[in-house]
């Protein structure tokens, strides 16, 4: 009544007056956003009780005895110690820490542990973990059980990748993220690059400040990863339609894959003449019998690369349909002695004249073709 009566007393612009910042919703969500950084400062400078830490992790073992999570709660690297020291841990096969502030303090209890004696994926995102807390872990019995390893948003950087990769106690690593860190090409490098990593399944550096070299070779690694799975299926002679490109193709000649292929389909992967030199530079190529390399964006000079090649004499298929050979490249092929076991060249849909039409039909080293080499007689 008080406030009706109040209203009444006041002209309108008055009014407006009153009620303009509570009507401004811009003022009000900064106001709420402040209450909201104030509250978590507060609740991240103070631990919890361990009374109430023990309780909580008792009953999400009762519920769960292998996995325990705890998100967003302020435990701080009291509450890593005090957890640590929890019998009820060694059941425990995936532990996940979110935003729990432990810090390098924290992970070091963790890694100290006699209770995480069965532990294989470990989860430490958004806890301000170092350098220092990636030595301490790394170099700790934990660490060699491990099969996964989460640092997702910490404050890793150079160092701690580098002695990341140069562990011994990496080696059952399946996933690795380090994604939103402190990275750069130097970590990067070391990290992609080491043979202690060379079984991950998934490796994340997305988000850390790399440069071009340490961009590349994380993509490489990528591939790399995709090669090995498709190897296990027995799906990597069929590469097509994968748009690998030339840094795709530069990974898999690195890996070990290919000893022993026979057979190559690599169309549609957008491969250039680049991407040629590094294929039939590479001794890995030298007992494919066939090689399929239509639909890419291979050039006259890529076709003259090719034929000059030591490493492509087994070779009894050569697919080279949709790319953009002129009568150049058709004489490159003619001429090329390293392709006198071809049975089947095929050049459809290029941009081959009568002259290079000529230059093939005359060739003295294609003449065990059992196939029509435009598609038709």
């Amino acid at each position: 009544m008080f406030i009706e009566n109040a209203l009444k007393s006041q002209t309108a612009t008055e009014i407006t007056l009153i009620f303009k910042p509570i009507l401004n919703w811009k003022f009000l969500v900064h106001c709420l956003a402040f209450v909201w950084i104030v509250t978590a400062s507060l609740g991240a400078g103070k631990p919890w009780d361990q009374h109430k830490l023990k309780s909580y992790v008792e009953k999400k073992i009762r519920i769960n005895s292998k996995v325990l999570r705890i998100k967003s709660k302020p435990l701080g690297s009291s509450g890593a110690a005090f957890l640590a020291r929890l019998p009820s841990l060694q059941t425990l096969h995936t532990l996940t820490l979110y935003e729990t502030h432990i810090g390098d303090k924290g992970v070091r209890e963790l890694a100290q542990s006699k209770y995480l004696i069965h532990l294989e994926h470990l989860n430490l995102e958004k806890n301000g973990i170092s350098d220092q807390g990636v030595h301490d872990l790394i170099h700790s019995p934990l660490m060699a059980k491990l099969r996964t390893l989460n640092l997702y948003r910490n404050k890793v950087g150079n160092e701690g990748a580098i002695t990341l990769a140069r562990s011994n106690n990496v080696k059952r690593l399946d996933v690795l993220n380090l994604s939103f860190n402190l990275i750069g090409d130097p970590g990067a490098l070391q990290i992609t690059q080491s043979k202690n990593l060379k079984n991950l399944k998934s490796l994340n550096m997305t988000g850390n400040p790399l440069g071009v070299s340490g961009k590349r070779e994380s993509d490489k690694f990528d591939f790399k990863i995709i090669f090995r799975a498709l190897e296990k299926e027995g799906l990597l002679e069929n590469l097509e339609n994968r748009y690998i490109g030339d840094l795709g193709l530069e990974a898999l000649l690195e890996t070990d894959l290919m000893a022993s292929t026979g057979r190559l389909n690599l169309a549609k992967n957008n491969i250039t003449d680049t991407g040629i030199q590094l294929l039939v530079s590479s001794p890995k190529i030298q007992k494919l019998e066939t090689l399929n390399l239509a639909h890419n964006q291979i050039h006259d000079p890529g076709i003259r690369i090719l034929t000059r090649s030591g490493y492509i004499g087994n070779l009894k298929e050569l697919i080279l349909d949709f790319n953009y050979i002129g009568d150049e490249g058709a004489r490159w092929l003619a001429q090329s002695a390293q392709l006198k076991n071809l049975e089947r060249l095929s050049l459809v849909e290029n941009q081959i004249g009568p002259i290079g039409a000529r230059a093939l039909a005359d060739s003295k080293y294609l003449i065990n073709l059992k196939y029509p080499i435009f598609g038709f007689h």
